[in-house]
């Protein structure tokens, strides 16, 4: 428990000024381009908030010096809460707008759902495996890197569900983006489980670091599997609930729209 007492907030001036430059930036365009709902704004800065949390809270220094369990629950906030936040709060004649026309065709590439899935997908895993992860204990710049790209992944494999209705970057139908969550979940459950059910600690760092909590490092593995294998299902579970609800919805109101039209 002592090791807890040296733990605080670290005010990293990359983080800092990188946030402050990302929220200057959006809060400037939606003020001069079209009208946004509160609701977005609210999104976007709650994103940005729980971002900041993962980076600048005690809970980044208790992952990189103590237990992998925090560890994993800040990547839970890098790549299940602050891209989908994000993405939620960006409208689509924002996200026409920031798009370059001539990289239309890339973006578009980019944000299918077979390659948002081969992108979350693999980031999430190769910065597990042991040799990598230790290398970005090791290296801030490797750490920094490995930050940036959880990011960059989540904002792409979000995009088929969260990404903004635009009129150039289209969004596959709801069924085909509710196979897309379903499927999304099996790399979080191979993984999750294969730190859950190992029987020796994956990485070293944490078996010679200090024990908060009384957790030995095969314990605070456990748990930081649990971590990656519940809550990220409970976050899909979620966003597949609210995307078959809305095609529900909407596909009542064009029955309904349809037959008083006959009627007419």
């Amino acid at each position: 428990m002592n090791a807890l007492l040296q733990v605080g907030w670290t005010w990293y001036p990359s983080v800092i000024i990188g946030f402050s430059i990302w929220t200057a930036l959006y809060m400037f365009a939606i003020r001069k381009g079209n009208s946004t709902p509160w609701t977005q704004q609210f999104a976007f800065h709650l994103g940005t908030l729980f971002g900041l949390i993962a980076l600048i809270s005690p809970l980044d220094e208790l992952g990189d010096e103590y237990l992998f369990s925090a560890h994993m629950l800040q990547h839970l906030l890098l790549m299940f809460v602050t891209p989908p936040l994000w993405l939620l709060g960006t409208p689509g004649w924002l996200a026409d707008k920031i798009i370059p026309k001539g990289l239309t065709r890339l973006v578009e590439w980019l944000t299918s759902p077979t390659v948002a899935f081969a992108a979350f997908a693999s980031i999430m895993c190769i910065w597990h495996i042991p040799s990598l992860y230790q290398l970005a204990q090791e290296y801030e710049g490797v750490h920094i890197f490995d930050h940036l790209t959880y990011i960059g992944a989540a904002l792409i494999g979000w995009w088929p569900v969260m990404g903004a209705e635009t009129s150039r970057i289209p969004k596959p139908e709801p069924p085909t983006r509710m196979l897309y969550l379903f499927l999304l979940s099996i790399p979080c459950t191979a993984l999750g489980a294969l730190l859950t059910l190992a029987h020796a600690p994956f990485y070293s760092f944490y078996v010679t670091a200090p024990h908060p909590f009384g957790l030995n490092a095969l314990q605070d593995q456990h748990l930081g599997g649990l971590l990656m294998w519940m809550p990220t299902h409970m976050f899909l579970l979620l966003a597949l609930g609210i995307t078959f609800l809305k095609w529900f919805v909407n596909s009542d109101r064009q029955t309904e729209h349809d037959f008083t039209k006959s009627l007419l």
